[in-house]
């Protein structure tokens, strides 16, 4: 896959990982890019990760709704928050998204995985605070 069809496909999964996320459409997240598996409940599987992510940041906008008294949300896509997608030689990237709430950057960040075999680009993402 030659890096700039890798960098327009990375990107257009980042940009609808953004959106569910947005949307608060969680468990769409296993169709587009699944967070690591870390964030599962009981069972380790990608749905309960999508679940157990939806719920830390639910939680978590509403912690910072009650501290700071105002409202929190994860914005939807922004290409400005999107650092520079590289394919390395093994056919591996790791990019960075940072999420805003009304233009103003929230104190976390998402990191991505890229893996390519062929032409199947296949991700997980996880959360840096």
């Amino acid at each position: 896959m030659i890096k700039q069809a890798f960098q327009a496909k990375a990107t257009k999964l980042i940009q609808l990982m953004i959106d569910a996320i947005a949307e608060k459409e969680y468990t769409t997240l296993v169709y587009i890019i699944p967070p690591n598996l870390s964030w599962a409940n009981a069972e380790p599987t990608p749905e309960n990760a999508c679940l157990g992510f939806g719920e830390w940041l639910d939680e978590q906008l509403t912690m910072w709704e009650e501290d700071y008294n105002k409202k929190y949300v994860v914005a939807h896509f922004n290409t400005s928050c999107l650092e520079k997608i590289e394919l390395k030689d093994d056919n591996t990237s790791f990019v960075t998204y940072r999420p805003t709430s009304f233009e103003e950057e929230l104190n976390f960040w998402f990191e991505i995985d890229f893996k390519v075999e062929g032409e199947q680009v296949t991700a997980i993402f996880d959360v840096n605070i």
